[in-house]
């Protein structure tokens, strides 16, 4: 059995309150960096879907109900409106849209191994991309150009799902990993990226 094949069945072992925690962590981790202001200008509605979608997500820590329906119908029309072929920025929205959706599937199928299994994938997926654009996007020597989010995400999982578990300690850990996100992806993208105009410019 391989250490994914592990993190599988253990997540898969925990129970259905457990088991709503680490989709919630999953959001707040991946899916916590729509305050940058290259949402602004376009892509609205993403933003807000987001910010809906990792606001549900505290809120489950904080042990309120949250209608995850009402979470999923915003982050279907937000991808529905969003192009994954437009802007690189864009293309990079798309693609945590797509995952904070993954994490509802998961939410509404949590004993369904295979959806599991494909989701923490899913999170290895992004946290080896962003480790590689950290890598080749900022300079040589900056200080998140060696974050390794690959680490960050197996030790996270590894806590999120041990027997020993405390909901305020898993929160600050996955909100210093959004934080170091969020960063990466901000430094990472320019404005020319997300189809902004420099001032000045003309069409």
């Amino acid at each position: 059995m391989s250490s994914g094949d592990g993190q599988v069945l253990r997540v898969a072992q925990l129970d259905g309150e457990r088991k709503q925690l680490v989709g919630a962590l999953l959001l707040v981790r991946y899916c916590g960096w729509h305050r940058d202001p290259k949402f602004q200008q376009w892509f609205g509605q993403a933003r807000d879907a987001l910010a809906h979608a990792t606001s549900a997500a505290r809120g489950i820590l904080r042990g309120e109900s949250v209608d995850w329906e009402e979470v999923r119908s915003e982050l279907d029309e937000a991808l529905e409106s969003c192009d994954p072929d437009g802007p690189p920025f864009e293309a990079e929205i798309a693609d945590h849209l797509v995952f904070a959706t993954e994490v509802l599937d998961f939410l509404g199928a949590p004993d369904d191994t295979e959806v599991i299994a494909h989701l923490l994938e899913r999170a290895d997926e992004l946290a080896e991309a962003h480790d590689e654009m950290s890598r080749e996007e900022l300079p040589t020597g900056h200080e998140l150009a060696s974050t390794d989010f690959l680490d960050r995400e197996a030790r996270a999982r590894e806590a999120d799902s041990a027997a020993e578990f405390d909901r305020q300690a898993a929160l600050e850990r996955s909100e210093e990993f959004a934080d170091l996100y969020a960063r990466v992806i901000g430094e990472s993208y320019s404005n020319e990226d997300a189809g902004m105009m420099e001032p000045g410019s003309t069409i």
